[in-house]
């Protein structure tokens, strides 16, 4: 029965996935200015904070939680949407 669930649950995340491909497109860290993410990172972490990042379940948006800024808080930004606007943003609130 296990194996039938995993096989169920791939048929879906593939036609998810190219559900997504095709309308809202899949996120990608690799497309972030890497010297931007470097400097956010590090200056959110020299202020006792830190940075969660990764994909929603679904890969249609990149994900970060946010620590050191009260409550911790988790934002989401769609592939369509400016990431690097998004990282310069914490960056200043941090800086």
């Amino acid at each position: 029965m296990g194996a039938m669930k995993n096989a169920a649950a791939e048929k879906r995340s593939r036609k998810l996935k190219r559900k997504l491909s095709n309308g809202t497109g899949i996120a990608d860290w690799e497309t972030a200015d890497a010297a931007l993410l470097l400097r956010t990172v590090a200056t959110v972490a020299a202020t006792g904070g830190a940075l969660r990042l990764g994909y929603t379940r679904d890969g249609g948006a990149y994900s970060v939680g946010i620590y050191g800024d009260g409550d911790p808080y988790t934002e989401y930004i769609r592939p369509s949407e400016d990431l690097d606007a998004f990282l310069r943003d914490v960056l200043e609130s941090f800086a």
